[in-house]
């Protein structure tokens, strides 16, 4: 294009309006809009939403801070602690799941554990679904936890948290019964979030910790800081003290339970012995052997610690005394006898064992080959003559033995103070039935009477049933707790009758004769238990076991006979001769506690 068009060429005009007037009434409108769009907006910030923006700049200005508080003490009889408290430390990791070689190998470096140990508790650690927090270490020692927080600025993924942990004085000593603490799961929070627990909350897992948990853990505080930008606390607004746990007093003798848990680990046993008082349900000693390493299972346990308990053949972790389930043999006879009697048995009327009891071309031997000759209710009971409860069994049929067991609490929860108690089996024919498809047959009727074949039974139910043979006619719950305190109250735990039967005296009698005669004459089976100035009545028994070769071992009694304080059960897992081995165990038991108790 030549410069003379260019000159000539008209340039036209975009025009908002027609007129200049026009124009400024159009920025003038625009102007307007915007200021009421803006007021519009101030007061939905200010009015509608003025509420949630001023608890958020609140919450930006005030800080809360929980305050844990302190877990009640475990206290034994005579007032020694078994359960209390010191400060732990927490490792968390911040990042999730998300981590690289350089983070695990300073991991390592400042925890001194394997980049491999670190690199798992990573992936497979639990992390709290709300603050989102992969907890990598429980039990964080005290200088390593100070080095982190001294260098906090070089580790922005972690953060230490501290916390009352769990101290358990002896580490593997009644760890059945005390039970241990960890931090909550994810599904157990769900369930208790509603009773107050919080999702970094430890909870009791087993045991008194478990079951009094509500008791034990207190209630938190809290402190209400007002912090500058950089989040410094500047001055504290506001702030509510902890409360301790109350105090859970248990029956349990630490000395006897001590003791008695040495004679199993000498003796390289596994099984259960418990001891209790028939006049009240409490349990003195109750041991489960082998234990193991409550202190251990309160933090992050091992993998490798975990396989070597987990696949243990012993069955550390099953509290044998209330969640084992065996076939209570002999012991069980006395009760038994209680049918016969209740049937029309004359408990002087002889019958001949000559070794066997014969039905066709079925029979079923005694444990004394040559048999035991002529029998009564005392001799049988005495001698332990299985040909004597078989002849009975078959006269009177399996109704009337499972009706009258049944009243001393086989088949039945005992309903003791700690999870986990299972309830045995007295057998059926509608059980058998579902179970097996099968018909009931006379042969397990006859070895039901002698405490074998499907019948099962917990150590505590053996103990429960001859607490009512010693009170002649009634046991109370079998308890662990004595009762519980804070610095003003004492809540006592009332002893509760929960058995009692209508017999006879006469039947008592009869039984707790044959029973003193047991330890006494000399063809009793239970004559290790023998002890100067004391009278005992007990019954031994041996009862199959598909585990080994050896039968399981059994003694259960109560002394003295005049006025029992005691009621003892012993079970031993594939040990053999019940009178032997475990009436050894339970004299042993005996001895102590009359040095104890200065009764000898």
């Amino acid at each position: 294009m030549k410069l003379k068009d260019l000159k000539n060429r008209k340039v036209k005009y975009a025009k908002i309006g027609e007129t200049n007037s026009d124009r400024c009434f159009i920025v003038k409108i625009a102007i307007i809009i915007i200021f009421f769009l803006l007021i519009v907006r101030m007061g939905y910030l200010q009015i509608y939403k003025g509420d949630e923006y001023k608890y958020k700049a609140e919450n930006n200005r005030v800080k809360l801070v929980r305050v844990d508080a302190l877990r009640g003490n475990i206290v034994d009889v005579n007032g020694e602690i078994v359960a209390t408290n010191k400060i732990g430390y927490r490792l968390n990791y911040l990042n999730e799941r998300k981590y690289d070689e350089k983070i695990l190998k300073e991991l390592s470096s400042l925890t001194g554990r394997t980049e491999e140990y670190i690199e798992k508790r990573i992936k497979y650690g639990e992390i709290s679904m709300y603050t989102r927090e992969n907890t990598i270490m429980e039990d964080l020692d005290e200088e390593t936890a100070h080095k982190i927080l001294e260098r906090k600025n070089e580790f922005p993924y972690l953060s230490v948290e501290t916390y009352f942990k769990r101290k358990y004085i002896e580490d593997e000593s009644a760890s059945h019964i005390i039970g241990y603490v960890k931090k909550i799961s994810n599904k157990e929070y769900e369930t208790l979030k509603d009773e107050g627990y919080e999702d970094r909350d430890v909870i009791g897992k087993e045991g008194i910790e478990k079951q009094y948990d509500s008791v034990l853990r207190g209630e938190k505080g809290f402190e209400y800081f007002e912090v500058n930008a950089r989040s410094i606390a500047q001055k504290t607004i506001k702030t509510k003290p902890s409360e301790k746990g109350k105090d859970v007093h248990l029956t349990i003798d630490m000395r006897l339970q001590k003791y008695m848990e040495n004679v199993f680990k000498e003796r390289k046993l596994v099984g259960s012995m418990i001891a209790l008082n028939p006049k009240n349900g409490k349990i003195i000693t109750m041991v489960s052997y082998p234990t193991y390493p409550l202190n251990t299972f309160s933090s992050i346990i091992s993998s490798e610690l975990w396989n070597e308990i987990l696949y243990d053949k012993r069955k550390p972790l099953t509290n044998k005394t209330i969640s084992g389930e065996y076939p209570p043999g002999s012991v069980f006879k006395p009760f038994v006898a209680f049918s016969f009697l209740e049937a029309g048995l004359d408990p002087k009327e002889k019958f001949y064992d000559d070794g066997a009891y014969r039905i066709g071309e079925w029979q079923w031997r005694s444990w004394k080959r040559t048999g035991h000759g002529y029998v009564d209710l005392r001799k049988a009971i005495i001698e332990s003559a299985n040909v004597y409860f078989y002849r009975g069994a078959h006269q009177y049929g399996s109704d009337i033995i499972r009706k009258n067991v049944r009243n001393f609490g086989f088949g039945k929860l005992t309903g003791i103070d700690i999870p986990g108690e299972k309830s045995g089996l007295v057998p059926s024919p509608e059980w058998k039935k579902k179970r097996f498809k099968e018909g009931w047959y006379t042969g397990d009727t006859i070895i039901f009477a002698i405490g074998q074949g499907y019948m099962t039974a917990t150590p505590l139910q053996v103990a429960q049933a001859y607490c009512i043979l010693a009170n002649e006619g009634y046991a109370y719950r079998p308890r662990l707790v004595d009762y519980i305190s804070d610095e003003n109250n004492k809540i006592e735990i009332e002893k509760e009758k929960t058995l009692e039967v209508k017999y006879p005296k006469e039947y008592y009698r009869l039984l707790k004769n044959a029973m003193i005669g047991v330890v006494e004459e000399k063809n009793g089976t239970g004559k290790v238990l023998r002890t100067e100035g004391l009278r005992i009545a007990a019954k031994s028994g041996s009862a199959q076991n598909s585990q080994s070769k050896e039968t399981h071992a059994w003694v259960a009694g109560y002394f003295p006979t005049e006025n029992p304080e005691i009621v003892f059960v012993v079970l031993l897992q594939g040990a053999g001769s019940g009178g032997a081995v475990a009436g050894s165990v339970a004299k042993a038991f005996v001895d102590e506690y009359l040095s104890l108790y200065k009764k000898k």
